[in-house]
């Protein structure tokens, strides 16, 4: 069986591979609730309270009025990440006993050196090595990345690369376009450890696709499609609030992009299969509030404890700011453009091009424009967004497929030289954030300093130049020129075994790896295009594009 004679199967492995060697040690709120399942059947976090520090193991964990503690958000998240975290969970509860037993077997206090200005950071890992978690947390950290985050991310990238396809961008090309969608845009900085945003972002973009009528389509759309961006939709909507508002776009584009043909009536006759599917998305959503808070319809932000800015507005959620619109787009510390500043050809006007060779049609191209927009309002409206200089980008996520497809519109078009040069800066920018993951309060404390002083923040003295150099973007690429080329998971590694010198703290490892990782991947493409060479051809017209050939330079 030549499987990678298959172009979407060589381009999912190669995502796959590199994506899990870029993987970081992160312990997030969506593991504990994970680990909770599994061990004891529920979501409570208990055990994850540290008697010494009196704090929990992560800050969205609280104790609630039923005595036990929970996480402040949605737990569809950590219920994706059970199946491989449970497959692997002897292997996890046999390092977890591995540790318990030094640590009973030792009169001092375990090592618990982390070299991190973040004191909270160190507060944690010495927590994590007295309970005997730190080898059960990192290697749960590895097998999420690795079967969770990895293989979905690559499937994105398969689906953008069919996407391309079969709107008439030539093979090469659109290749070229998703691997660069994989490690040019915020998809590679993000795919790094667990987080529900990009299953956020995955879901809404892939409903978007099967809701998507193509020119050469009739109406209806297969009731198979609309099930199934339902269930999509309803997913998105479980794995967070926030994807009520795309989930509202995507149903008015089902129900609009009919009304011409087939009237009101039966626009929405046919959206049923769509409001029906998303259902069961809603019902754990409010079941499991239910379980854990005691009321179906109380999200976990109304009886958290109060965190920054959830004061403002009703629990951090008020009307759109300029200022948080601004610095989601632009922040050094997060911003959508600052961290992928390939994004911004998606906002390049596109001329001599006829309608029917565009890669969006013009209704796809408003709703999608109407989608992103209306989500980066509500995302002004989320004073909390302030709060992304301790993650990175990360609130916009959903957004990046669709301004990506509006990018692939000159792309597909620009020359090979071009596209090339692109190409090499967009990755290699996204790879330095991806790598040294710099996260500082800086923006944080300028505005708290602006807000005491009454005074706009770019008043304040060495505002501009501080920004500009201590803060994520600036900091990533300081790291890489004073530490050299690293992995995010050898770079904790290092700051937490002590002592200097020998094979962990110099740069030959992480070189090496990143050269097998290559080896790897230029493996993985050679032997599929050799088994793509000797396989049969194709049936005539068996992969004709759909639209008409384009007048583009390159491949």
């Amino acid at each position: 069986m030549r499987l990678l004679a298959s172009v979407p199967v060589r381009i999912f492995l190669i995502c796959w591979i590199v994506f899990t060697v870029h993987f970081a040690t992160n312990v997030v709120r969506e593991h504990y609730p994970a680990f909770a399942l599994i061990e004891r059947g529920n979501f409570q976090c208990d055990e994850y309270w540290d008697e010494e520090t009196e704090t929990f193991l992560h800050a969205d964990i609280f104790w609630h009025d039923d005595g036990h503690a929970y996480v402040g958000n949605n737990v569809l998240g950590a219920v994706i990440a059970v199946p491989p975290l449970l497959l692997f969970d002897p292997l996890l509860d046999w390092l977890q006993r591995r540790q318990l037993a030094r640590l009973e077997a030792s009169d001092e206090p375990p090592e618990a050196t982390y070299d991190t200005p973040h004191p909270i950071r160190r507060r944690m890992f010495a927590a994590v090595k007295r309970k005997g978690l730190d080898l059960r947390f990192g290697a749960s950290t590895a097998i999420t990345s690795a079967f969770v985050m990895a293989p979905l991310s690559a499937l994105l990238v398969v689906l953008l690369y069919r996407t391309l396809l079969g709107r008439g961008v030539p093979r090469g090309r659109a290749t070229w376009l998703a691997l660069l969608f994989a490690f040019g845009t915020p998809v590679f900085y993000r795919t790094a450890h667990l987080n529900h945003n990009m299953f956020l972002m995955e879901a809404v973009f892939a409903a978007a696709l099967l809701l998507w009528v193509r020119p050469e389509e009739s109406f209806p759309l297969s009731r198979a499609r609309r099930l199934g961006a339902g269930a999509l939709a309803g997913a998105a909507f479980a794995l967070d609030y926030a994807g009520a508002v795309p989930c509202a776009v995507l149903y008015a584009y089902l129900v609009l992009a009919r009304v011409p043909s087939g009237g009101w009536w039966r626009a929405l006759k046919e959206s049923a299969p769509f409001v029906l599917a998303s259902l069961p998305g809603l019902v754990f959503l409010l079941l499991t509030q239910w379980w854990m808070y005691g009321d179906p319809f109380t999200p976990g932000q109304f009886v958290m404890p109060p965190v920054n800015y959830t004061e403002e507005g009703v629990k951090g959620i008020s009307w759109p700011s300029l200022e948080v619109f601004v610095k989601n787009l632009f922040s050094p510390g997060w911003g959508l453009f600052t961290f992928g500043p390939l994004l911004l050809v998606a906002l390049l006007p596109l001329r001599g091009a006829r309608e029917e060779l565009r890669l969006v049609p013009r209704r796809e191209r408003l709703f999608f424009g109407a989608l992103v927009l209306t989500f980066m309002l509500f995302c002004a409206a989320n004073v909390y967004s302030l709060m992304q200089f301790n993650t990175g980008f990360r609130y916009l996520l959903p957004v990046v497929p669709f301004l990506y497809l509006a990018a692939c519109e000159p792309m597909a078009r620009w020359s090979r030289p071009t596209l090339a040069v692109v190409s090499a800066l967009a990755v290699f920018h996204t790879w330095v954030l991806t790598t040294a993951r710099v996260v500082r309060d800086t923006e944080k404390n300028l505005r708290d300093l602006a807000v005491a002083r009454g005074v706009p923040e770019w008043s304040l003295p060495d505002y501009w130049s501080t920004l500009l150099s201590e803060t994520a973007v600036p900091l990533s690429y300081r790291v890489l020129l004073e530490e050299g080329p690293q992995l995010p998971w050898l770079a904790v590694l290092r700051r937490t075994s002590g002592g200097e010198g020998g094979l962990l703290h110099g740069p030959l490892l992480p070189l090496a790896i990143l050269a097998l990782t290559g080896l790897a991947v230029a493996a993985v493409w050679w032997l599929g295009a050799r088994q793509e060479a000797a396989a049969p051809p194709a049936a005539p017209g068996a992969s004709r594009p759909v639209l008409p050939a384009r007048p583009a330079r390159g491949t």
